[in-house]
């Protein structure tokens, strides 16, 4: 895939959770589908995993998709974990935005399928520390 596809979107079930890959670019022209795509998948397991590890470029269209995700997994009472290399472009977007400190990001996919699993003092998946964010 070359770094100026833009975004692609595949699901697929794990435990506890419903992974969201999406790879390409994010931008303006792609953003309502990717929006529409991942809030039909918003409430179908505890936690929906969006997998930014191959996303090259995401504009401010690709965080209010990824705000208004998280604003509805917590109206259903499931959580929204993102994940995305230390260091990546998107990486750099989320800290500047500092989405980073209210979103769950975390660095590999096999870690957030593991936190997914835990039940950290009985909390609901949508119970983080982190406010929610208004998109």
């Amino acid at each position: 895939m070359s770094s100026t596809e833009l975004a692609t979107i595949a699901f697929e079930d794990a435990e506890r959770a419903t992974v969201a890959t999406i790879r390409g670019e994010v931008d303006l022209s792609n953003a309502d589908r990717l929006l529409d795509d991942l809030m039909a998948k918003v409430g179908e397991a505890p936690w929906l995993v969006v997998d930014l590890g191959g996303c090259s470029y995401m504009d401010s269209a690709g965080l209010r998709v990824i705000a208004r995700v998280d604003l509805r997994c917590r109206d259903v009472g499931s959580g929204l974990r993102l994940v995305v290399e230390r260091g990546s472009s998107i990486d750099r977007v989320l800290v500047m935005t500092h989405l980073d400190e209210v979103l769950t990001v975390d660095r590999q996919l096999r870690d957030a399928l593991a936190s997914a699993l835990e039940d950290i003092d009985g909390r609901m998946p949508g119970g983080s520390d982190g406010g929610a964010i208004e998109p």
